[in-house]
């Protein structure tokens, strides 16, 4: 998993932390005054329901006195006997008339008087002012009236056009509230029903006003007392199916509830009372997002602030990170640049803003210089370990020969052969020289082919006829710079093994060189390696690979090791260091290097 980078951590830390305070303030802010606002305007809902109580009850009740002052009127009384068959330009109809209006007053707190006897007369005054006879069957409140024996009754709004001032049945209806009341004559008798009608304008003209005033106003429901919808009166069907049923939701315990609209599914605050007078109920409706809208706008306004609140913030959180991630990168510049070769290096000074930082440069500072002090003398170290193997190793080679070569002396002396031993012990003489001195321990090449063609001379010598041995070297490589005593063990492993089989044996030392390495090729006319001894051989390199110190090796014990373990000092990953047979079946082992190639 990808890690994260410490500015992107810090931006990250510093971002979520402003975004988590401003959030957190945002809320509470926005609880408190929801809270605070819903709480107010709660109030405020039920003292406007209040006042719409008031104020439209005290309409009614002018209807009602209207009503009572014409029921108790002594002079309406006088006036009146069984009936009220009377003709409408007739003076008793005029005197009555003027009556109905100087009760009504100036200020005509009803729009129309309707005064009905039993018989099916009525006198009408007001909007419509004559006498004429009804069918009181057709009706529905009369029955009603009667059965409450002078106390009122008021009806649900309707709609007519009967109290027009002209007859055009083309003029819109109009939508009235009628209070009825039973009323006697002077003997106490029960003649008929008074009716005083208003239009549902007048009667609910503060409701009205309220709603026309405001943007956004509360919804107003009057409900008498059967839960019949007494306002708004001048909507349909289909409208009043989308009121909910507030009638019944109610809390009479309580003036305000919470409420969540079935309909629309929005919370709304509703306010109600009860009037003692007529019997219905006021309730004010208001959606919480209607009163919330203040603070939905001071929210947005807030969020605004937020938004540019949250960008300082994340600026700010980047500077601070990056303030504190630059002299970092810096510092990992510095790390990712340093090698052996600027170990100890003074780098150009860096601004640290920090403590810390400082501290931790000054630290890595010392790290580099005690490091190149420890390289230094690690470096020393090693090249006197190898210079120390590569000795010892040599040193190694040494007594090894010389056992062979006296081994061979010792067969010619055996067999009278004065002077093949005297050309042989001159040409050890040269080997021993070329052998003993110790001034250096790398040769060119061609010295070490030279030494090889000495060597096989002394082995010519003494195999006679038997022995035939053959040096192709390519002049091109001659020159190359390798360990002394390298190449002979190679040809002595493939003299000592070449030898196994019937004679004439044959030792061939020849050469490849391509654009990238160069190669020795030392092949025998032997059985060649049996798969036993290469799996000891590839074993012994393998266990020499895994040590760090020097191999225990006995003189019987050297050759290809010994050559391997030489030439992998001196060559590193460079070297070239083959085993194995030739196609034929004779043993053949290349030693060489890559890209070491004179004028590469």
């Amino acid at each position: 998993m990808k890690k994260m980078k410490l500015q992107t951590r810090f931006f990250l830390a510093y971002f979520f932390l402003a975004l988590v305070i401003i959030s957190a303030f945002s809320v509470i802010f926005y609880r408190y005054t929801s809270r605070i606002l819903i709480e107010q305007e709660t109030k405020a809902a039920i003292s406007l329901n209040s006042g719409f109580l008031t104020q439209t009850e005290q309409i009614i009740d002018d209807m009602d006195s209207v009503s009572i002052n014409i029921s108790y009127s002594n002079l309406v009384k006088d006036s009146l006997y069984e009936d009220l068959d009377i003709a409408t330009g007739s003076d008793e109809f005029r005197n009555l008339a003027n009556l109905f209006v100087s009760i009504n007053g100036a200020d005509i707190k009803v729009d129309q008087i309707n005064l009905y006897d039993f018989e099916g007369h009525v006198i009408q005054v007001g909007i419509k002012s004559k006498a004429s006879s009804v069918n009181l069957e057709e009706y529905d409140w009369f029955d009603t009236v009667q059965a409450l024996e002078g106390k009122k009754y008021i009806s649900t709004p309707y709609q007519t056009t009967a109290l027009s001032a002209n007859l055009n049945t083309r003029l819109s209806p109009v939508w009235y509230i009628s209070l009825y009341r039973s009323f006697n004559n002077k003997y106490k008798k029960e003649m008929g029903v008074i009716e005083t009608v208003k239009k549902c304008n007048s009667v609910f003209k503060y409701i009205i006003s309220y709603q026309k005033k405001n943007d956004n106003p509360a919804g107003v429901y009057i409900y008498n007392s059967e839960g019949t919808l007494m306002y708004p009166f001048s909507i349909g069907s289909e409208e009043k199916d989308k009121i909910p049923d507030y009638y019944h939701a109610i809390d009479d315990s309580v003036s305000s509830r919470s409420y969540t609209n079935p309909i629309s599914g929005l919370r709304e605050i509703m306010a109600y009372e009860s009037s003692s007078y007529t019997g219905w109920t006021y309730i004010t409706v208001q959606p919480e997002n209607i009163i919330l809208a203040p603070v939905h706008n001071l929210v947005k306004l807030l969020l605004l602030v937020v938004f540019l609140m949250l960008v300082f913030s994340a600026f700010l959180s980047y500077q601070l990170s990056r303030s504190l991630s630059r002299p970092i990168k810096q510092l990992r510049s510095i790390i990712k640049k340093t090698a052996l070769a600027t170990l100890g290096q003074q780098p150009a000074p860096i601004n640290m803003p920090y403590d810390e930082l400082e501290e931790l440069n000054q630290a890595f500072q010392k790290m580099s210089s005690d490091l190149k002090t420890s390289m230094d003398e690690l470096i020393d170290t090693r090249q006197q370990e190898l210079k120390s193997r590569s000795l010892a190793l040599q040193s190694q080679i040494n007594p090894h020969f010389y056992y062979n070569t006296l081994s061979s002396i010792i067969v010619l002396a055996e067999n009278n052969q004065s002077d093949e031993v005297a050309v042989l012990c001159r040409n050890l003489t040269k080997i021993m020289r070329y052998i003993t001195n110790s001034g250096t321990q790398t040769v060119k090449l061609k010295e070490e082919i030279e030494y090889v063609k000495e060597y096989l001379y002394c082995m010519k010598v003494r195999y006679q006829s038997s022995l035939d041995y053959e040096i192709d070297i390519d002049n091109s490589i001659l020159e190359e710079p390798i360990p002394k005593l390298i190449i002979q063990p190679i040809v002595e492993n493939a003299l000592k093994y070449g030898t196994d089989c019937i004679p004439p044996w044959n030792i061939t030392v020849t050469s490849q060189v391509t654009p990238d390495f160069w190669q020795i090729d030392i092949t025998d006319s032997g059985n060649g390696f049996t798969e036993d001894r290469i799996a000891l051989i590839d074993s012994r390199i393998k266990e020499a690979g895994e040590r760090t110190g020097m191999p225990e090796l006995q003189i019987n014990g050297l050759g290809l090791l010994n050559v391997y373990l030489r030439w992998k000092l001196y060559c590193q990953d460079d070297i070239i260091f083959t085993y194995g047979n030739t196609e034929d079946g004779h043993g053949k082992v290349s030693i060489g290097r890559r890209k070491k190639i004179t004028g590469e």
